[in-house]
């Protein structure tokens, strides 16, 4: 066997090759010369690839944003919440973490058969003792036979509620009703969960929502969704519809068991809707096991009660 080929013999043969080869600049340009030249045929499919990656990474983008609270095909903002680290958070709820006062998040695109109302720029809504409200879509004109006690009232009119002071907020204020407007509880419905008051004329619903941090308070979900006992049909958008009793039933399950995960959540996929016996309607975002209207709660059993409800017929 020849020695020079062995491992041993490759660096002096290296050594006599390329002697006198040195790498300089004309060397680097001869190299990056011939790889253009060899590679010509292919440039214009290359040209495109840096736009592609823009485009699909843009798109990407886009996707993640889009992620919503059972709302309608609207945009809407992600309201802002710092959470704790290790609480136990569905994978499918939305939490958005901490960016400082005021900050927000836009979001375009959502679920169908929501019933919250949109705006141009913020949601639409009203606050009362710094609970926040988001206007309903239905009904147009609530009549005075479903209007309680006056609860509240907007001490003033700003665009972007979310840069408001918490003095502000606690104050009363409202980016869709004018300043001077009294805001009325709902007959047999806690204050909590829903009020009324006039705009443009008119009297309109706001659902209690979280928003721009502000959850919950202490506050239980039966006292942010006080429908137990009162629901007429209960339907879980993809699954199906419970009425009467049925419903009721489950209700009761999701009021007695929910867990708070985050003060302020968003969910993507389906909405669960309950009809009241007066025929007013509110709802709750709903993904994973996680429900979510004013605050992010968990509670696995209710989607098994319903899921048994349904077997039930």
């Amino acid at each position: 066997m020849n020695d020079l080929k062995t491992l041993e013999h490759l660096a002096p043969i290296a050594d006599e090759m390329l002697a006198g080869l040195h790498a300089d600049e004309n060397m680097k340009r001869r190299i990056l010369m011939a790889a253009r030249q060899e590679t010509a045929p292919r440039r214009k499919l290359r040209a495109f690839a840096p736009a592609i990656c823009c485009a699909a990474l843009a798109l990407a983008c886009v996707g993640v944003i889009g992620l919503q609270t059972g709302g309608g095909p609207e945009d809407r903002t992600i309201t802002i919440d710092t959470i704790a680290a290790g609480n136990g958070v569905s994978e499918n709820g939305v939490i958005v973490a901490d960016l400082g006062d005021g900050a927000q998040v836009r979001s375009a695109g959502a679920s169908s058969g929501s019933l919250f109302a949109s705006g141009a720029g913020d949601m639409p809504l009203v606050t009362v003792d710094g609970a926040v409200y988001r206007m309903l879509t239905s009904p147009q004109d609530v009549g005075a036979s479903l209007l309680g006690s006056e609860v509240g009232q907007i001490t003033a009119y700003v665009e972007e509620p979310s840069l408001a002071s918490e003095e502000e907020m606690n104050a009363g204020l409202s980016n869709i009703a004018q300043a001077g407007a009294s805001v009325y509880a709902v007959a047999d419905i806690a204050s909590t969960t829903l009020v009324a008051a006039e705009v443009e004329g008119k009297t309109r619903l706001f659902q209690r929502v979280s928003y721009a941090g502000k959850g919950p308070s202490g506050q239980t979900l039966e006292d942010t969704f006080s429908v137990r006992g009162q629901v007429k049909t209960l339907e879980l958008s993809g699954v199906g519809t419970l009425t009467g009793e049925q419903a009721n039933d489950v209700v009761a399950v999701l009021l007695d068991n929910a867990t708070l995960k985050a003060a302020d959540a968003t969910a993507s996929r389906q909405v669960l809707t309950a009809t009241l016996d007066s025929g007013l309607q509110l709802q709750l975002g709903v993904s994973g096991d996680m429900l979510c209207g004013c605050g992010g709660w968990s509670c696995p059993e209710f989607f098994e009660a319903f899921e048994a409800a349904l077997a039930e017929g």
